[in-house]
């Protein structure tokens, strides 16, 4: 009782500072309290618990700090606000926070209600409407990239009308070349000096390059950890890890992030180590290994998770979590960060990706792929007949779902279910009559 009564004591405030609109929610984050600290505390990973504390942390200092606080889209460099005592908020990430509190159906109602239509990304349509709702914390501008998609710029757009604040717009280009990587780097410079006018703060060498370091750090332990997933014994679910990219993309730069991918690392490490000591915790050998594309329906925590527990399915790893970008350098952070952001396999041409996540699945030893469609979500979608004939010529079967990530609307349980079991019995008639080695020289009908 002691542990509740201290969370209580910690979030209440945090509450407050949110929004009136949330307060009736209390029980929602006590239940997600009690799902991380008591009732899988014998089952769970103790650092993804610590996820949990970095999260909570961070979103209360931006809820804590107005005059601090900057609306962000997915790729925008955390690295720079960072280093300057900025908290950002991720709108896409705070659409799906908001979906697993129940609140998207809300907020999608509220957008269109506005005349935002209803055939664009739920994550931005959502984001428009807890705009429109209050439920994001206050803040001093906005600040897109043109990565991933159109909608970035659009949305910011609208909510620079609704709070009255500064949009700033990071064009990324399409081709990875030193003329683009130049281009990028004088705009994240003028980016930072924006800043220091809107802000009053200054742009410090040493916290600057004290910033660089963390991401380096993080990336060296999500390097790791994803080494080690490679292991059939490491205990990581693919459910949890889609859940990585907050700690991952919105808080790079900060030692929040370190502190969650280190005890990750350190834990996973131990349990390998722990769990190959003992027969009983040997992998199963019909075990199908999957690769997942894209994301998961954030409205639904609980749909990966019974596939992983309850259908004999481990997501050894997913696209979200890979690192494709080199080590920093803090002596030229500007061409770095913006080197990173070019060479995304999100960014640029399809083929880019196709050839990552081809050769993921190739390191990772999967049986199969799933790539989750979210409808509304034209870069993806478009992507999709591409991803099945290349992994088709490999002799990998792929799977696309069609759903949502934030609309539970277009999220359709029975169809998804129906689909899925397929699939997996697919799956396992394979594995049981071609050998591992000789999957991937097997061609195979699109599913």
């Amino acid at each position: 009782m002691t542990s509740i009564r201290k969370f209580k004591e910690w979030v209440n405030p945090f509450l407050r500072r949110i929004s009136p609109f949330l307060f009736k929610e209390l029980l929602l984050f006590m239940k997600i309290y009690h799902f991380f600290y008591r009732g899988n505390k014998r089952k769970e990973l103790v650092s993804l618990r610590v996820q949990l504390r970095v999260g909570i942390k961070h979103l209360y200092n931006v809820y804590s700090n107005p005059r601090r606080t900057i609306w962000t889209t997915m790729f925008v460099p955390s690295e720079i606000l960072f280093a300057m005592g900025l908290y950002p908020f991720c709108l896409e990430i705070g659409a799906a926070l908001f979906a697993g509190l129940g609140q998207s159906s809300k907020g999608l109602l509220e957008a269109e209600s506005y005349g935002v239509p209803t055939d664009i990304c739920s994550f931005h349509r959502s984001a428009i409407g807890h705009t429109f709702r209050n439920l994001f914390p206050p803040n001093i501008l906005q600040v897109a990239t043109t990565t991933l998609c159109d909608n970035n710029t659009k949305t910011t757009k609208i909510c620079e009308s609704i709070t009255g604040k500064e949009t700033i717009v990071i064009d990324v280009p399409y081709e990875a070349d030193d003329y683009s990587v130049k281009y990028l780097a004088k705009q994240l410079e003028d980016f930072t000096k924006q800043l220091e006018t809107v802000t009053g703060s200054k742009m410090e060498q040493e916290a600057f390059e004290k910033a660089i370091e963390y991401s380096n750090q993080t990336r060296a332990k999500m390097l790791e950890i994803n080494e080690l997933r490679k292991d059939p014994y490491c205990p990581l679910p693919g459910s949890r890890a889609l859940g990585f990219m907050f700690p991952a993309y919105l808080l790079i730069g900060s030692k929040l992030s370190v502190d969650f991918f280190s005890s990750l690392a350190a834990e996973l490490r131990e349990k390998i180590a722990e769990d190959k000591r003992n027969p009983d915790k040997a992998p199963p050998k019909d075990l199908i290994k999957i690769l997942w594309l894209e994301l998961k329906p954030y409205f639904n925590v609980d749909f990966l998770t019974k596939l992983e527990k309850e259908q004999g399915v481990k997501i050894v790893f997913e696209e979200t979590n890979y690192v494709f970008w080199d080590k920093l350098d803090p002596k030229n952070p500007y061409e770095s960060l913006a080197r990173k952001l070019i060479t995304s396999h999100y960014n640029g041409p399809l083929e880019r990706r196709v050839e990552v996540t081809k050769r993921l699945a190739r390191e990772y030893q999967v049986d199969g792929v799933v790539v989750f469609s979210t409808w509304g979500c034209r870069r993806n979608n478009a992507a999709v007949p591409t991803l099945k004939r290349e992994f088709n010529k490999i002799g990998y079967p792929l799977l696309s779902l069609d759903g949502d990530c934030i609309d539970d609307h277009n999220y359709m349980p029975g169809q998804f279910s129906t689909r899925i079991e397929g699939f997996l019995e697919m799956l396992r008639g394979r594995k049981a009559t071609i050998p591992q080695h000789e999957t991937c020289a097997v061609s195979v009908s699109a599913v």
